[in-house]
């Protein structure tokens, strides 16, 4: 397959939100706008995460930098996942220079049904569609769950570390 059309499948994944899905597990999943309304349904959710779960040392495990770094993210382009109104996940964009560096995050019982990619769906449908850009991330060399859901949404190795890979693309 040639690199125009792997492209092409890609960007076809991308749309706007919001919108809602049904998950794997057969649950209703809405991708909206986070808002400043949802800091405390991000830092509960956030607060939930358990420590062997952090990636990169995110979340923080303090409390009040767990909340300053809600805030930031906040401030950011970011989408949430809602399942009967609680926040399972959080995905953001955040301003790094001439690029966007993007986080994704999923609650540990919400894993493996598609929220991770509805999130991306959204996040991304929305940067394209406001110009996009040139887009980066960093993830642990030994995740392959999400080294793969990357590789799907286009993104590709532009450096390998001896703990984690940067990858990239343009949207």
């Amino acid at each position: 397959m040639t690199e125009s059309a792997t492209r092409t499948t890609t960007d076809e994944l991308l749309r706007d939100h919001p919108f809602s899905f049904r998950a794997a597990d057969g649950t209703r999943v809405a991708i909206e706008d986070a808002t400043s309304r949802d800091a405390d349904a991000l830092a509960a959710m956030y607060d939930a995460f358990p420590a062997n779960d952090r990636t990169q040392g995110l979340p923080p495990a303090d409390t009040d930098e767990r909340r300053e770094w809600v805030e930031t993210l906040l401030g950011a382009q970011s989408v949430v996942a809602r399942r009967d109104s609680h926040v399972i996940g959080h995905a953001a964009l955040i301003e790094a220079g001439d690029a966007h560096e993007l986080a994704v995050f999923v609650t540990p019982d919400a894993r493996g049904v598609g929220i991770g990619t509805a999130l991306l769906r959204g996040l991304l449908g929305a940067h394209r569609s406001r110009g996009g850009g040139r887009v980066w991330l960093a993830v642990e060399a030994t995740n392959r769950c999400a080294r793969a859901l990357y590789r799907r949404f286009g993104f590709e190795v532009e450096h390998r570390g001896r703990v984690e890979l940067t990858m990239a693309r343009d949207i």
